[in-house]
């Protein structure tokens, strides 16, 4: 069964799908984020760690005849953001890419960006201050990572794309992997205008066994969201033995005024947005 979290009603104009992906018989893993704007246009947000099931989750939600993606934004080049998106880059006709870079790029990133020259795909470097225009009525805001790149061990999660998608009436502060960097966040803080975090809803990916760095307390007081959405990361090896879940116990989040929704839990969960209100109904 379903349900549904309503702020007012609202009549679907623009809709974010966090779609609900992981390998066969494994906990739902990685981040997966399909938007449709009111002008007809298709995003994706990065594409989990399992090609099969964001293929399933692809044919469900676009019509049959359709194989062509606007825009595919990878917000990180982790394994469990890129496999998917790899995938639909190789087979959908795809308008544009548009990622952060890498200064040390691994082989699945390295990958990424020969698949985007070989199908001469249009690509594009964002980093803060960029915005990326979504139809006529809806863009997002690159917060980060700023214009030199963080070197650093852990540059995936330091150099991760936080972003603010804004629609009339409507925000979502995108903080996806980079809400697991202490340093990504310290720096969101200390260069960001608060003004520009202020969200109806704050979107982190959370780690099995792993508590957030206390910076996000701060980021989700600015925020103010109604709703912290909470994707999964991929399973170390030990866990997915350990384990038969994804969700992220409440000790390992911030608590607070915000109603707390993991997709681990609650399968795709898609936000509709007008001009009258936004709703949230999860599956």
């Amino acid at each position: 069964m379903g349900s549904t979290i309503a702020a007012t009603p609202a009549n679907e104009q623009l809709s974010i799908t966090l779609l609900n992906v992981g390998p066969a018989g494994k906990p739902s893993q990685g981040e997966a984020i399909l938007i449709h704007t009111i002008d007809g246009k298709t995003i994706l947000i990065d594409g989990g760690l399992d090609a099969t099931s964001l293929a399933q989750e692809l044919d469900s939600r676009l019509p049959f005849w359709q194989r062509s993606i606007d825009t595919v934004i990878l917000t990180s080049p982790r394994q469990d953001h890129l496999i998917g998106a790899q995938d639909v880059i190789s087979r959908f006709q795809v308008d544009d890419v548009l990622d952060a870079g890498m200064l040390h790029p691994s082989t699945g990133y390295a990958l990424w960006k020969r698949t985007i020259n070989d199908r001469n795909i249009p690509y594009s470097q964002v980093r803060e201050g960029s915005t990326i225009q979504m139809g006529t009525q809806a863009s997002i805001q690159v917060l980060w990572p700023p214009r030199a790149l963080h070197k650093g061990s852990n540059e995936e999660l330091d150099n991760a794309l936080i972003a603010r998608l804004v629609a009339p009436h409507f925000s979502m502060l995108l903080l996806g992997s980079a809400a697991l960097s202490k340093y990504a966040l310290s720096g969101l803080l200390t260069t960001i205008d608060p003004g520009f975090l202020k969200a109806n809803i704050v979107q982190v990916v959370g780690e099995v066994g792993k508590a957030f760095p206390t910076e996000l307390t701060n980021i989700l007081q600015l925020a103010s969201p109604s709703v912290l959405l909470i994707t999964p990361a991929s399973l170390s090896p030990k866990l997915s033995k350990l384990v038969t879940t994804s969700t992220i116990l409440p000790s390992q989040f911030v608590v607070g005024p915000w109603q707390v929704i993991q997709t681990a839990q609650a399968g795709s969960t898609t936000i509709s947005s007008s001009t009258s209100g936004w709703n949230i109904t999860t599956e």
